[in-house]
């Protein structure tokens, strides 16, 4: 017996299925309709923080705080993104993609409403405490974009994701100035809110169900124990400019960070469905979380270093003299090469392979390091260095992301992807206090801004650290390796099945 041709045999089995009450065959959703999407509220999440580092002096004004309690405010978003992104990572993959990801967009979007209307230090901290879940936008996006998008897209949705993450980080200053003096502060929040409603929206309309690879459970002893080594190390960070770098208090924060996160890997190493699992390329995941934490860390050039060159004074003999938007204009090459850099990442992969590619990345940012210490009185010297620095992160990262998705099965994607944005944040955090200490302890007399030499000891800190990642880096593969899960032609992936064009097909 002959048989029928695919396309009739597809028509029968949809009109079997259909008949009997059975699984109906629909089409997958395109990725130039996916990309957009999830991409959306990526862009106005971080641009949104990336804003309100400029806005602090009013906010603290509108809600009738003081610096420290609104900079602590502020820091309770960095601890609940470190707590909440793990754990909505691991939801993401045993529950519906969608589902999770208009929870997050009406959560953040709750958060940024509540802290626009805030009179008061409570509401604005709760507010913060809410928006800290958008950290989770990112590695949910790259899990949607893994069940959605053909093998051989991959990396470009990767890359336009992280592409969007870099390039809001640079554009956000340049726009808060501006739009803060124009219709006040709470509008960078109320604006935000009003887009989130709106994405939540159209991506309950747009995305079709995504439900999981495999059915699962949530470690909560592992996310317990993450969480609590996190927060332990965050506060500890946060709280150095009170405590000191040698303090009693600091250094009992770190020994019992190291003690929860010790258990926390011994825990997951144990556990039949943990939250993060790594055994899964263990030296891989290892490796690529360590050099997550350097991307952080060098980031403090473009918030910390960077900004107070630029606004120090011209009587200092190194500084621009400049205001809050200049500053913002001179890091605007670092978003928006970055953003260039993250989406032109895949091609590099295909071309170079990860190992290289992010060892170029590490070099661009030596190369940021050097400019700033061979001439930073010249403002064009200084937007070179923050444009050698975006396109440095911007290769880094999004291949770090390239090689952790292509390297774990598909159910694993989310809870994975979201480990290298926690350990950003966390160097972040641990550059931004090391930074922020060195410029305080050496100023200049009379002038009460840091001396030339203080900047120096950052940025030569920061070109061993990143030195450090290069040698790193050798451990990392060669070439790229798919995952028997990314295999288009061949993998049936749960409620998802590809065909012989490359298309996913989505069952609902």
């Amino acid at each position: 017996m002959v048989n029928p041709p695919r396309c009739r045999r597809c028509r029968l089995l949809r009109t079997l299925c259909s008949a009997r009450g059975g699984i109906a065959m629909s089409p997958s959703p395109r990725p130039s309709s996916v990309l957009p999407v999830v991409t959306s509220g990526i862009v106005v999440y971080f641009l949104l923080e990336s804003m309100l580092a400029s806005a602090l002096h009013d906010i603290q004004v509108g809600v009738g705080g003081t610096p420290a309690s609104v900079a602590w405010v502020f820091t309770g978003l960095l601890l609940s993104s470190a707590v909440t992104t793990p754990l909505l990572g691991r939801l993401a993959d045993i529950a519906d993609k969608k589902k999770i990801l208009l929870c997050v967009l009406v959560v953040v979007a709750a958060g940024t409403g509540l802290a626009g209307s805030a009179t008061s230090v409570l509401p604005l901290a709760i507010g913060q405490v809410l928006q800290g879940a958008g950290l989770s936008l990112a590695p949910l996006a790259t899990g949607i974009v893994r069940d959605t998008l053909p093998a051989r897209l991959l990396r470009r949705g990767n890359g336009i994701i992280i592409g969007s993450v870099t390039l809001t980080a640079g554009l956000g200053p340049a726009l808060a100035g501006p739009v803060i003096e124009a219709v006040g502060y709470r509008w960078l929040y109320w604006g935000a809110f009003v887009l989130l409603l709106l994405i939540a929206l159209v991506t309950a309309v747009a995305l079709p169900p995504m439900r999981p690879h495999r059915r699962g459970t949530v470690d909560w002893s592992g996310a317990a124990l993450l969480a609590g080594g996190l927060l332990v190390l965050l506060i500890g960070v946060t709280k150095v400019p009170d405590w000191g770098w040698l303090s009693p208090g600091l250094l009992g924060s770190v020994a019992g960070s190291l003690v929860l996160l010790t258990t926390f890997v011994a825990v997951e190493l144990r556990v039949e469905q943990p939250l993060v699992d790594l055994r899964l390329r263990r030296r891989m995941l290892g490796i690529t979380a360590l050099l997550s934490f350097v991307v952080g860390f060098a980031t403090t050039l473009a918030y910390v270093g960077i900004p107070n060159l630029v606004a120090a004074p011209e009587s200092s003999g190194y500084g621009l003299g400049g205001i809050a938007t200049t500053v913002g204009l001179i890091l605007v090459p670092f978003g928006v090469a970055g953003g260039v850099a993250a989406a032109v990442t895949g091609p590099l992969d295909r071309l170079l392979g990860p190992r290289l590619v992010i060892i170029l990345g590490n070099l661009l940012i030596l190369g940021s390091c050097a400019t700033l210490l061979a001439a930073a009185s010249s403002a064009a010297t200084v937007a070179t260095a923050a444009g050698l620095l975006g396109i440095g992160i911007g290769l880094v990262f999004t291949e770090l992301i390239n090689v952790v998705t292509g390297s774990v099965p598909a159910e694993r994607a989310s809870s994975v992807a979201g480990l290298p944005f926690v350990l950003r944040s966390v160097g972040g955090a641990l550059g931004s206090q090391i930074s922020g200490s060195v410029l305080a302890s050496d100023l200049i007399p009379g002038l009460a801004v840091p001396s030339w030499d203080a900047f120096t000891t950052v940025i030569w800190l920061t070109l061993v650290v990143v030195a450090a990642a290069v040698v790193l880096t050798a451990a990392l593969p060669a070439r790229s390796r798919n995952s028997p899960s990314t295999d288009a032609k061949s993998t049936e992936l749960g409620n998802s099945s590809i065909d012989g064009e490359g298309n996913r097909k989505w069952v609902r």
